[in-house]
């Protein structure tokens, strides 16, 4: 019999397990969250929408803090040895909470120095932090043990729980849009930690042997995320100094854009990771090489598809729902080379991260985070800042970091033959 083409037995594939549950289910989250994100767009001005942007930059600015623990912890759980999967637990679970006590007390005192005069907006940005922490974890402890059922559940509850929030936006305005922000997180780890108890800390075990071990796969891909965070907050900290909370608030259109955009290329990237780790470690090349090609032809068609449903449906959308932000469309479509070229990094990654070959990705981003600084720095002393300028600065950043990795891992190969 004829053997099947790749693509035609990834689809069967997707079809007979779980792992398009999982698919379909972030399609949803994502739907839900393009419909809260533009309820957002309906309700509130530009300046608000800029504070929202903001106040999203701050939390994840507490993602700096944990130092790669998440990124190593995940390739250790997704060996799927029981002991090692509880010891990094413990682990990971006793750093977020000495995490947590810092965060407080720095909190506290920078409130009565007057560094923080909105409190509500202070335990907004701690408690959603910290919630994207450990929502992160759980989600990634959930992929590497196959949990997929449970993982499915909770993202489908939590995400419906935020939309069905947005009522307190109607209500209480900004602080109930920001209330509904935090409860997708803390809604997700409530109902992880219900539905079983393995998520959920055994001990407070702060071993730093561990943690070094846990850092020898995860430092390096923390540290790339790390100048990723790092571009972002410098984008959205320079549109808010030099052209105001509103530009902030004109470029949500391209902001939400760019989240939706990346979340399904991430939803197959979460479900290859663990099995390219486990053929690799086994020395399985078949079916790593299997996996590799699989994500490649995955990215390039879901470019194509989205690429062209935006092109053709993203103008009349906007400008039947949202005629205030029509205007701004043209951002989106000036965006789009940088986030075609950010999915195309996914298989490059993947294979990478599967081999440990760290260090060029380290380099990749890097000398992007540097080129884009100085493209920032271009703008400045050209007194050239605009929004579609900031725009073209993100796709050189991300063009630049595709082709440096890109001629890496094709010239690893080439000497590897």
């Amino acid at each position: 019999m004829r053997k099947l083409s790749l693509k035609k037995e990834v689809a069967l594939q997707l079809l007979r397990s779980s792992s398009f549950i999982f698919i379909a289910i972030n399609i949803l989250v994502a739907f839900l969250g393009f419909v809260r994100s533009f309820a957002f767009m309906k309700f509130f001005d530009f300046k608000e929408l800029g504070i929202i942007t903001l106040v999203s930059t701050a939390a994840a600015l507490i993602g700096f803090f944990q130092i790669g623990l998440i990124n190593g912890g995940y390739r250790i759980i997704a060996l799927q040895d029981e002991n090692l999967r509880t010891k990094t637990n413990n682990v990971v679970f006793s750093f977020f909470g000495i995490l947590l006590i810092a965060l407080v007390l720095g909190s506290i005192v920078g409130y009565f120095l007057g560094w923080f005069p909105n409190v509500l907006i202070l335990i907004v940005v701690n408690v959603l932090g910290i919630g994207i922490l450990v929502n992160n974890w759980l989600t990634n402890t959930l992929i590497g043990g196959s949990e997929f059922k449970r993982l499915n559940i909770a993202n489908a509850i939590s995400a419906s729980a935020s939309l069905l929030c947005l009522i307190l936006a109607f209500y209480f305005g900004l602080y109930g849009a920001l209330l509904s922000l935090v409860i997708q997180p803390i809604l997700f780890i409530v109902l992880v930690f219900t539905t079983d108890n393995k998520e959920l800390p055994t001990k407070f075990d702060f071993d730093l042997k561990h943690i070094k071990y846990i850092l020898s796969f995860g430092f390096i891909p923390f540290i790339s995320g790390i100048f990723f965070m790092l571009y972002q907050q410098i984008e959205r900290w320079s549109v808010n100094l030099f052209l105001g909370p509103e530009a902030l608030g004109q470029m949500y259109l391209v902001f939400l854009t760019t989240t939706l955009w990346i979340l399904v290329p991430t939803s197959f990237l979460n479900l290859f990771f663990p099995k390219a780790i486990k053929f690799h470690t086994e020395r399985d090349l078949f079916n790593f090489n299997k996996i590799i090609k699989l994500n490649i032809i995955i990215s390039f068609l879901y470019c194509i598809t989205i690429s062209g449903i935006i092109l053709v449906l993203l103008k009349p959308f906007v400008g039947f729902f949202f005629p205030k932000h029509l205007p701004y469309a043209f951002l989106v479509f000036l965006v789009l080379p940088g986030l075609i070229f950010r999915t195309l990094l996914d298989p490059i990654s993947l294979y990478l991260n599967s081999i440990v070959r760290l260090k060029p990705i380290f380099w990749s981003d890097f000398l992007s985070t540097i080129i884009y600084v100085l493209c920032i720095l271009f703008l400045f002393l050209n007194n050239s800042f605009t929004l579609s300028n900031f725009i073209i600065c993100f796709n050189i950043y991300i063009c630049f970091k595709f082709l440096y990795l890109l001629f890496d891992c094709l010239n690893f190969r080439k000497n590897k033959k």
